[in-house]
């Protein structure tokens, strides 16, 4: 795999996260830009269904879990969606990433714990 073609880092996601936002304030949401941006993050959404799903599926108080699988859900959700607004679309998506790094990093610290 090349460096071009490497999975993106959470600094990468994160980075994409921010800029979907500060596309949103600048009223870019329907440029070609956003429209990568959007694609982006819905990758990175697909990236991390998996330790998101794993972390949620781990935790042992039942509401946290729901919360947590619903969380994933809407996150996999969004990602699918190809219609829309497209600024609702990159704000979800920018805050579906956020919340699922958040979701990766606690489930990388319970098992490093």
């Amino acid at each position: 795999m090349s460096a071009a073609q490497q999975a993106p880092t959470a600094a990468d996601m994160v980075r994409d996260s921010d800029l979907a936002l500060s596309l949103i304030s600048r009223h870019d949401r329907a440029s070609a830009e956003a429209g990568e941006v959007r694609e982006r993050l819905r990758g990175h959404v697909k990236a991390l269904l998996v330790p998101t799903g794993a972390y949620a599926e781990s935790l042992a108080d039942n509401r946290a879990k729901d919360i947590a699988r619903a969380t994933v859900d809407h996150a996999r959700r969004v990602a699918e969606d190809q219609g829309g607004a497209p600024e609702a679309a990159l704000q979800l998506l920018a805050k579906s990433v956020a919340l699922l790094l958040q979701y990766a990093a606690d489930g990388e610290r319970r098992q490093t714990a």
